[in-house]
């Protein structure tokens, strides 16, 4: 039962989603209608990663692999977006090329197959989502959005984000390297726990957030 719960994720997204839809008056502008975008694109990358073998026998690391590319480079845009210093925006732009740079070479030369984890891909990308989300949160608790940073959609979004990746790393990492045993129950219990972690968060962010901090 608990090693199929990872399965269940997907409704979690499409919660989020329906809720980010019934509160769609928030969402003034494209920047923040995008992440509406990028959740819904996870509903549909949940369900044809998880219908992919059985479909056509292949394995569904491939869906995952394209997800592990559209998701970051959506994120540090995104980012970049929020900050505000020039400075920080130029290095959200050199951290996104090396970020595709190295996915394509992951891809050419390390993994030289789309059918395989590209963990080393996924590692860069958390690492440079945190590395600009902590450059956000400093911005923001040097401004006076401080006052007011949890009516925004942006902090509950990136909150998420964080949530799900950041405990998720060493995990992935430990068990491609072979240093804790791989148990499916145990993943799959802990993917369900950081994804509802996640998706608890921008569903907050939708409810509790105001229009005008949503810019």
């Amino acid at each position: 039962m608990l090693e199929n719960l990872r399965f269940y994720s997907i409704y979690l997204a499409l919660l989020a989603g329906i809720v980010g839809l019934f509160f769609l008056y928030k969402l003034p502008g494209h920047k923040a209608k995008s992440l509406l975008g990028m959740i819904f694109f996870s509903v549909l990358t949940e369900f044809v990663g998880s219908n992919l073998t059985r479909w056509t026998g292949l394995i569904n690391y491939c869906v995952f692999n394209i997800y592990i590319l559209v998701s970051f480079t959506y994120y540090l845009i995104l980012l970049k977006y929020l900050l505000v210093h020039r400075n920080h925006k130029r290095f959200a732009d050199i951290l996104l090329i090396i970020f595709v740079l190295f996915y394509i070479c992951d891809f050419i030369f390390i993994q030289k197959t789309i059918f395989e984890a590209f963990t080393f891909s996924f590692a860069f990308g958390v690492i440079f989502v945190l590395i600009l989300s902590c450059l956000y949160l400093v911005e923001i608790f040097n401004s006076k959005k401080i006052l007011n940073f949890g009516k925004s959609i942006f902090f509950w979004f990136i909150l998420g984000v964080l949530l799900f990746h950041v405990p998720f790393l060493p995990f992935m990492l430990a068990i491609k390297w072979f240093l804790i045993e791989s148990n499916e129950t145990i993943y799959s219990l802990m993917l369900f726990i950081l994804n509802l972690l996640m998706y608890g968060c921008f569903i907050i962010g939708f409810i509790w957030s105001e229009k005008k901090y949503n810019y």
